[in-house]
């Protein structure tokens, strides 16, 4: 079978940059703690666990004085002040996309009600609203935004500010600022579209390849955000779409007849289980 592999499947330079660097501190450091899963891929996460990583989910986990990773995801305001408050050196590796969210966040806190626009317990944002103050809200489909708009109101602001997790889908992002823009008529909006640039790419590289072949692969882990988009916007241009984490998860599907096959992997998924699922397919 003719299998093809989609451009930009794979790391993109946020993840890798946060894997190498959490690899590098592992490697070179003993009782080493990371708030929450480094990026959202368990293969990896197994590996740098039997390296050493200590993953935790509260920072009360972390012992003072000790050393401590901010994911790539990023984190709230408070936990960089706990982490002062406690002596903890931090190793960060957010994302420089979210980084800058962040900045602007801070920025328009101070005169704006702030919309965030993603899936309300992804880490990323909550990230994002801990930098928001009291003043903000989450949409993260089209039935929320009256509630958005009720709670705008009570503040007695002007202004709205609108930013995206950055692995949001563009298209229902695309939707939902219209719909934001229709009913927050008399107020002062402006929409930042801060959908990472890579997963606007990989989302529609994705659907061009969808149309093209007989099955479609994603890979990418359970937790991750962008690769559930790309799964979703395969299965709207390719009926025989398969959402996996590895190889395992093609040894019971029937691939009779097929001549083509894609394969599009999440920004957190690595090479080598893109390589097996490739060869895996090149070889039914």
């Amino acid at each position: 079978m003719e299998v093809i592999v989609g451009k930009f499947a794979g790391f993109c330079a946020g993840v890798k940059r946060a894997v190498d660097m959490t690899e590098e501190v592992v490697k070179n450091s003993k009782d080493i703690y990371c708030l929450g899963e480094v990026v959202h891929n368990r293969q990896i996460i197994d590996k740098l666990e039997t390296e050493g990583l200590k993953i935790v989910y509260d920072i009360k986990d972390v012992p003072a004085g000790s050393k401590m990773i901010i994911r790539a995801h990023g984190e709230s305001e408070v936990i960089y002040e706990l982490a002062k408050q406690r002596n903890i050196e931090i190793l960060d590796t957010t994302c420089g996309n979210v980084i800058a969210i962040h900045n602007k966040i801070k920025k328009a806190r101070t005169d704006s009600f702030i919309i965030v626009i993603g899936e309300k317990n992804h880490p990323e944002v909550i990230g994002h609203i801990g930098f928001a103050g009291e003043n903000y809200y989450v949409i993260e489909n089209e039935d929320d935004i009256l509630d958005a708009y009720m709670a705008f109101e009570e503040t007695g602001l002007s202004k709205v500010y609108v930013v995206a997790q950055t692995t949001f889908s563009s298209k229902k992002f695309d939707i939902l600022e219209k719909e934001i823009y229709t009913n927050f008529i008399e107020a002062d909006v402006v929409v930042d579209k801060t959908i990472c640039n890579s997963t606007e790419i990989r989302q529609a590289e994705c659907a061009r390849l969808a149309k093209t072949v007989d099955y479609m692969i994603v890979i990418g882990g359970e937790k991750s955000a962008n690769s559930r988009k790309l799964a979703e916007v395969s299965k709207e241009n390719c009926e025989n779409t398969y959402f996996i984490q590895t190889v395992e998860g093609l040894k019971n599907i029937n691939f009779d007849g097929s001549k083509k096959a894609g394969i599009m992997a999440g920004a957190s998924t690595p090479d080598y289980i893109i390589e097996e699922v490739k060869k895996y397919l090149e070889e039914v």
